[in-house]
């Protein structure tokens, strides 16, 4: 008992983080640094996970939330099975909770990521993320681009523009203004 109680502590504590983060970003364009909210997702998965096996037997409500962690891949993929589109439109909403970020280009301060935009989703879609401090980060640019993330070469910072180059034509290129 002493155990589910620590553990559901440490859920609902990495829950309120995550809330933090997400009322940042929203309201600030700033968040912490994707990789550590990367791993509280992971931990929250996890802790949902194990919350639920070690209160399956008193039939709460907190067995009742934590059995969506174990639920929702079944569900996902018994609706891949039955219907494509459903199931990769669940997978889609499921995966993005735990889509590993993807960066693609960095240099000191600035960093371009595409975005989790799904297994439907259209391609080339990209932010530019500024560090502010080892912890944080503050997205300061979005842009689309007609070339996949393995044809972008480097990233270079001009006062209020950021300017993206390509592999195979290193001419070409796609200017970004700076938030």
């Amino acid at each position: 008992m002493k155990n589910s109680s620590m553990i559901k502590k440490v859920h609902l504590g990495l829950l309120m983080f995550l809330l933090l983060n997400l009322l940042l970003s929203v309201v600030l364009d700033l968040g912490f640094d994707n990789r550590l909210m990367f791993l509280v997702r992971v931990l929250i998965y996890a802790s949902g996970v194990l919350l639920f096996f070690l209160t399956i037997k008193n039939r709460t409500a907190i067995t009742h939330y934590s059995s969506l962690y174990i639920l929702s891949p079944i569900i996902v993929f018994f609706s891949w099975l039955a219907d494509g589109i459903l199931g990769a439109l669940l997978g889609s909403m499921f995966f993005a909770f735990l889509a590993p970020p993807d960066t693609i280009v960095q240099n000191d301060k600035y960093q371009i990521r595409s975005q989790y935009t799904g297994f439907l989703g259209g391609c080339c879609s990209y932010s530019l993320y500024e560090t502010q401090l080892p912890l944080f980060e503050k997205k300061i640019g979005e842009f689309r681009a007609e070339r996949t993330s393995n044809e972008i070469a480097d990233l270079r910072i001009f006062g209020a523009q950021a300017v993206v180059y390509y592999k195979e034509e290193p001419t070409d290129s796609t200017l970004i203004q700076i938030k």
